[in-house]
């Protein structure tokens, strides 16, 4: 017996989820049919054109393959998962491994494998370390090693412990080494309390918390903490140090402001520390060519598992490559490119090719999961072959159990990416060896690996001995990565001296000039005045948004000095538009009123114009000074910027309102302390504001942030907002003045805002519910309209009902509890009892779409069936037939505010009756069933009303018995795997 819901087991076995489809081109004859076997399967790839593709490693010599690297004398050593996704059973080993394979006759292809370390758990990156190998799994950083040569490895520690271990999805990962001479770790979006486990590490080791960081730590003393995060599986850097990420939705996230920085001025709440680089979530694109099928159907053609992003610095590619984000997509079969542009200290993007990606398969089975740049500069991809790669806990419920989870787990592929006139493969340079007077010198290669493997080597063999070859390649080295290089190798042998920092602040190179003004932070040159007044000046007269970004940022790890203020004030006035450069001046203002006096001078003022960045720096100055400065600095504040124009005038008086406001001042409180000068500037600002809102020919605009600037006011300013909402106000400013009367607090604003709350769109109600939770005595009246009727439990939104579940008054909170349960109506509830032994009858999902063709299709979209009037219910994988069913029975029971049924009576006596689906100053837009829409002027409206109920009808029931009902929730269950993404031989029928 099936339930309501079940699906044929081949239609489970063959449907891969949290796949990420694009527009799909015309089918082929044939569609592949996987597994294809290795030799086979470059047939089905469709590869940039300047590019060619070379298979590299493949079943049996490497199956499950997640991670790779390659060592210093070219070996292959790859990471094999097979765990993967549930694990071994209870009591047994991991099933996770280490491989070295070998190109022995220099053809390109590496066999011949040999296992390093088996046993491990959902083990999942490695880094090559001094004579063994940093492995991240299960939640720890291990370090193996093989001290008798037999190429096993007889050592094993943890080095750090304490990584969540949620799922294996989401753990620690992509152990990196950093310009900086650190390792960082991904923490894999789940966070954790880290703690060293080696031993010379770990006596007084206190565990760091990770949550929503990243981790980094020096692996020559041990030293480790929290960094800026936070990346899901996907860690790397481009030529100058910054840091980019990934997770499922975000393809290229940059990681822009350390947390080091903001820990300089904590009185700066910052918002922001990273930056998407690649469109993101619902604004991502990717372009399959494969049969792809989401987990959600709303995130058809985006990203939905972004993984492995690599910054590729190789020179194997084309050359417009270069410094390029590659990231894959392992459930739409391919590999997505994007070309970033610098961007202040930030880069924006552009896709490869218009919609088409640089890399994708029909072979199904093609997952991509990590990338990597090799020893002759290629793009290195591993594959991990499966049937499924999504893990379980991610499925809908009715595939959790799913027979082909592990097909493929015998399976894996390594591919070589080059350009189409690259050489053949040739043998890896043997460099474990090298004298380091040679690895020097290839600080200045063109591949990144051979840059990155000679960092690392002298890093680990601290040998003194090339420092002045070192200092030699910052001063006259010939490309900016090598300089680069050399001034961080210098840091990280204790051989950086002033004398080179100085040469490198020098450098042509705005990046190389960045890393000395970062290695200047150093706790060696702490209170250096030389180096610091150079930052200064770097920061005073550079043209480049990214260092000055860096030396305003930089100046804050030094003692403050002299002119300070005055410098801020001017780098606002020329670059304040620029958001990062605006939160870095923010965060050095470590005297908010200083800084804040100078910008509101006429020299400053005057060069940044009508800059709104710059407005919006004074405004979050002037909060700081009115949250934590004096009266007397506020009085200054407000006198400072009598003779600046009403814009900035505006944002200052706000941004001290909102300060004072934030420890229990308000302007009146503080007015007798106030000179007659800064008493006038906020008169005339606030008459100013009188005279906006009430003006008749007003933008809206202009009208909302004259109500914003009323709310620090006096207190007859009340009267003023509340006269305007309850006039002509558009939606909008109704809701702008509702917002502002609520934070000011006054009494009267409860009564009159339930008085208005029956007659109010979707819209408006919610912003009178936000208002009215927001203030205790407002909330009691809002439990009061709940009892009464005059408000339905469900008419709160979840965010409204927890405010007042979880109430700091336990009365409030009490009746909140009580009246908040939302209770079914007896009636319905009979009839869901009556219907319920449909959950368990055989259902056919086919029959189910007819019915709702003929009863649903008017208001609901499913696939190509329908219209969406009401809420879309065609992403149902959470959704239990339980729920459908309850859904379908009882529509009232749980409705999304948007959605109720409103009436409209029109001046000609009309009544309308529809969902609003669009609100203008002028017009109100109902929706009604068949996708029909009526527009009615407001000055044609005589009233509207909410009719408190789902426009569904109660009594659905009436039109379908039991065996029907089955069918349709069977439909609106199961309807994707009927709709022809699944080919009709796969769903079996």
């Amino acid at each position: 017996m099936r339930s309501a819901t079940s699906v044929t087991c081949r239609a489970a076995a063959l449907i891969c989820l949290f796949v990420s489809p694009g527009v799909v081109p015309a089918a082929e004859p044939e569609p592949v049919r996987s597994p294809v076997p290795p030799d086979q399967t470059m047939q089905h790839f469709q590869l940039h054109p300047d590019c060619r593709m070379e298979l590299v490693a493949a079943e049996p010599d490497v199956i499950d393959p997640v991670a790779m690297a390659f060592d210093a004398d070219g070996r292959l050593w790859v990471v094999e998962m097979s765990d993967y996704p549930n694990g071994p059973a209870e009591g047994q080993p991991g099933q996770s491994r280490i491989r070295v394979l070998t190109d022995d006759d220099g053809d390109g292809r590496y066999t011949n494998p040999v296992t390093f370390a088996d046993e491990l758990l959902f083990a999942n990156g490695l880094l090559h370390w001094r004579d063994g190998l940093l492995v991240t799994a299960d939640g720890n950083v291990l370090y193996l090693e093989d001290t008798d040569g037999d190429g096993k490895a007889d050592v094993r520690e943890t080095w750090f412990a304490g990584f969540k271990r949620d799922n294996p999805q989401l753990r620690a990962n992509h152990p990196t080494l950093g310009l900086d001479n650190h390792i960082y770790v991904a923490s894999g979006l789940r966070g954790g309390d880290v703690i060293a486990k080696r031993p010379e590490w770990a006596t007084d080791a206190k565990p760091v918390s990770l949550s929503g960081r990243d981790f980094r730590f020096d692996p020559l003393t041990g030293q480790y903490e929290a960094v800026t995060g936070v990346g899901q599986f996907g860690l790397t850097f481009d030529d100058w140090g910054n840091r980019f990420v990934c997770s499922n939705r975000n393809p290229c996230k940059q990681i822009v402001l350390e947390d080091r920085y903001a820990r300089q001025n904590p009185a700066v709440a910052v918002s922001q520390v990273a930056h998407d680089v690649s469109p993101a979530g619902e604004q991502s694109r990717v372009y399959a060519i494969s049969r792809t099928w989401t987990t959600s159907n709303l995130h058809a053609g985006q990203f939905t598992a972004a993984c492995g992003v690599c910054n590729y610095r190789g020179d194997a590619l084309p050359e417009a490559f270069r410094g390029n984000s590659f990231t894959c997509e392992p459930t739409a079969n391919l590999v997505h490119r994007d070309v970033l542009t610098p961007s202040g200290p930030t880069y924006t993007s552009r896709y490869g090719r218009d919609e088409v990606e640089f890399l994708a398969s029909r072979d199904e089975w093609f997952r991509p999961v990590n990338l990597t740049v090799g020893p002759d500069g290629a793009l290195y991809l591993c594959d991990m072959y499966r049937a499924v790669i999504e893990h379980p806990q991610f499925m809908p419920t009715e595939l959790k159990t799913r027979p082909d989870l592990e097909l493929g787990k015998d399976r894996g592929r390594i591919y070589r990416i080059v350009r189409k006139s690259a050489p053949p493969a040739r043998p890896a340079p043997k460099l474990a060896d090298a004298p380091s007077s040679e690895l020097v010198q290839l600080l200045e290669h063109s591949n990144v690996w051979q840059r990155e493997l000679a960092h690392r080597l002298l890093l680990e063999r601290q040998d003194d001995s090339v420092a002045d070859a070192l200092v030699e390649m910052v001063k006259a080295g010939k490309t900016p990565q090598a300089r680069i290089h050399a001034l961080s190798l210098l840091e990280g042998l204790g051989q950086l001296s002033q004398g080179t920092l100085v040469a490198a602040l020098g450098d042509d190179s705005p990046r190389v000039v960045a890393q000395a003004i970062r290695l200047a932070e150093g706790d060696f040159f702490e209170g250096d005045a030389e180096l610091a007044s150079r930052i200064r000046k770097i920061a005073a007269q550079t043209d480049d948004e990214a260092l000055a970004f860096q030396a305003v940022l930089s100046m804050g790890r030094f003692p403050a000095a002299a002119g300070d203020n005055e410098l801020l004030a001017s780098l606002a006035a020329e670059g304040a538009d620029e958001e990062w450069l605006r939160l870095a001046l923010e965060i050095a203002a470590v005297d908010a009123a200083g800084v804040l006096n100078a910008m509101l001078s006429d020299d400053h003022a005057t060069k940044a114009g009508d800059s709104a960045g710059y407005r919006d720096l004074a405004s979050s100055l002037a909060e700081r000074v009115g949250r934590t400065g004096s009266e007397e600095s506020v009085g200054s504040a407000l006198e400072a910027v009598a003779a600046r124009d009403r814009a900035l005038r505006e944002n200052v008086v706000a941004g001290l309102g909102r300060g004072l406001k934030r420890r229990g001042r308000t302007f009146e409180s503080i007015g007798k302390s106030l000179s007659n000068e800064a008493n006038e500037v906020l008169a005339s600002t606030f008459e100013a504001s009188r005279k906006t809102l009430t003006a008749d020919n007003a933008a809206p605009s202009a009208r909302r942030h004259a109500a914003t600037i009323l709310e620090f006011a006096p207190k007859d300013a009340a009267e003023i907002l509340w006269s305007t909402a309850l006039e002509d106000a558009d939606q909008p400013t109704l809701l702008a003045v509702i917002g502002v009367l609520a934070r000011r607090g006054d009494a009267p604003i409860g009564p009159a805002l339930l008085d208005i709350y029956s007659d109010e769109t979707p819209a408006v109600r919610r912003g009178i519910l936000d208002a009215m939770v927001a203030n205790e005595a407002r909330a009691a009246a809002v439990l009061d309209a709940v009892e009464a009727g005059d408000i339905g439990p469900f008419e709160l939104t979840q965010a409204q009902q927890n405010r007042l579940l979880r109430h700091r008054n336990a009365e409030l909170k009490k009746r909140a509890n009580q009246l908040l349960a939302r209770s079914v109506d007896s009636d319905r509830a009979a009839v869901i009892a009556d219907y319920a032994p449909s959950l368990t009858m055989t259902a056919d999902p086919l029959r189910g779409r007819e019915l709702f063709a003929k009863n649903c299709a008017q208001c609901h979209k499913v696939g190509d069936l329908g219209v969406n009037v009401a809420p879309d219910i065609s992403d149902s994988r959470t959704k239990t037939p339980s729920q459908l069913l309850q859904a379908i029975l009882d529509p009232n029971r749980a409705i999304d505010n948007n959605y109720f049924s409103y009436t409209i009576l029109d001046d000609s006596g009309n009544v309308h009756t529809g969902i609003i689906a669009t609100e203008t100053a002028t017009s109100v837009t109902l929706k009604q069933p068949e996708a029909k829409t009526v527009t009615i002027l407001r000055s044609e409206i005589e009233e509207l009303r909410s009719n408190g109920v789902s426009l569904m009808p109660v009594g659905f029931e009436k039109a379908m018995n039991h065996q029907q009902i089955a069918d349709l929730i069977s439909f609106i269950k199961n309807w994707r795997y009927l709709d022809g993404q699944v080919p009709e031989e796969v769903i079996g029928r």
